[in-house]
């Protein structure tokens, strides 16, 4: 069966959830509006309504083969790792400043269609946060319970790959913050060589607000001696006020490196695999062959970067 032992960290785990929620809802609720300002968030909010349409579909698909874990566990991503780690902090205002009006009528939108996704799992809280006012005056039937459940819109694959790829820029900057004990506060400047059709220039405003970076350059050449890495196929370099450690970084690269060898032979070995190839579905063997085309790609940057350091 399906059954769970009971275990407080799981008590904990959804008093952390709940808390989590209740928290976002204050911040949201807290958002002074003024009404002269322009949107300048039209790419976070085209993310998140993809996402939802995305997660939704999945969570459904697991209603209807009775995997409520696995719907839960869907939901609870949704929730806490889109909406609040990475959309409220791609949209919210700096301290103390009001917010545009459309941005914060689109989240208020997006945060009522997250309560009734919730509201089988957490009927409660759900109940309670939906006749607040900032969702607008509630008749005495209005509840939760008997809304309409949010339906699946149209995702573009490609937009949100893109915004996965943003998310790692996010992360491999913060990063190179954290390995080089730079504060949060101190702006960056970042180089770009792009080897893929991501248009950065879409993203650049997220990018600058959730990474703290003061420029983006797209460059055509490697830039010696700069903190580097990659996300995907693209080479980032960010320069710093400082020499970079020469042997650790070709200790970094060398174990990337191996790794991706490590990796390009297994996927090798499974398109090599004949019954697996006859018997894997079409789009399983194509997300195979992406991996693979993938992989080769980054080790032929990575030997040309370790070419680089020892030239």
């Amino acid at each position: 069966g399906n059954d769970l032992m009971f275990d407080e960290a799981y008590c904990e785990q959804g008093r952390n959830f709940a808390n989590k929620i209740w928290n976002a809802f204050r911040l949201v609720k807290g958002w002074e509006v003024d009404e002269n300002l322009e949107n300048p968030n039209q790419q976070a909010i085209a993310w998140f309504e993809n996402r939802f349409s995305e997660a939704l579909a999945e969570i459904e698909a697991n209603f209807k083969q009775y995997r409520l874990s696995e719907a839960l566990m869907a939901t609870y991503k949704l929730v806490w790792d889109d909406f609040c780690a990475w959309y409220l902090e791609m949209v919210k205002p700096a301290y103390q400043h009001p917010i545009d009006a459309e941005t914060r009528a689109v989240t208020v939108k997006y945060f009522e269609e997250i309560l009734k996704l919730l509201h089988p799992f957490m009927p409660f809280l759900t109940e309670e946060l939906y006749h607040d006012e900032i969702f607008g005056e509630r008749t005495e039937m209005d509840c939760c319970i008997v809304a309409d459940y949010p339906t699946i819109g149209e995702t573009n694959e490609q937009f949100l790959k893109e915004a996965e790829l943003i998310k790692g820029l996010v992360s491999e900057i913060r990063n190179v913050r954290n390995t080089r004990q730079i504060s949060p506060k101190d702006a960056l400047p970042l180089s770009i060589k792009v080897n893929s059709g991501l248009v950065y220039e879409n993203w650049t405003n997220v990018i600058f607000k959730l990474a703290n970076v003061s420029e983006v350059e797209l460059v055509n050449d490697k830039i010696a001696g700069s903190a580097s890495f990659m996300v995907g196929n693209d080479e980032f370099f960010i320069v710093l006020n400082e020499n970079v450690d020469l042997d650790a970084e070709k200790e970094r690269l060398t174990k990337e490196l191996e790794y991706l060898k490590g990796f390009l032979k297994s996927v090798d070995a499974k398109l090599s695999n004949e019954r697996f190839v006859q018997n894997a579905k079409p789009e399983i063997i194509a997300n195979e062959r992406n991996k693979k085309a993938d992989a080769e790609s980054k080790i032929a940057i990575i030997t040309e970067s370790l070419a680089d350091l020892e030239g």
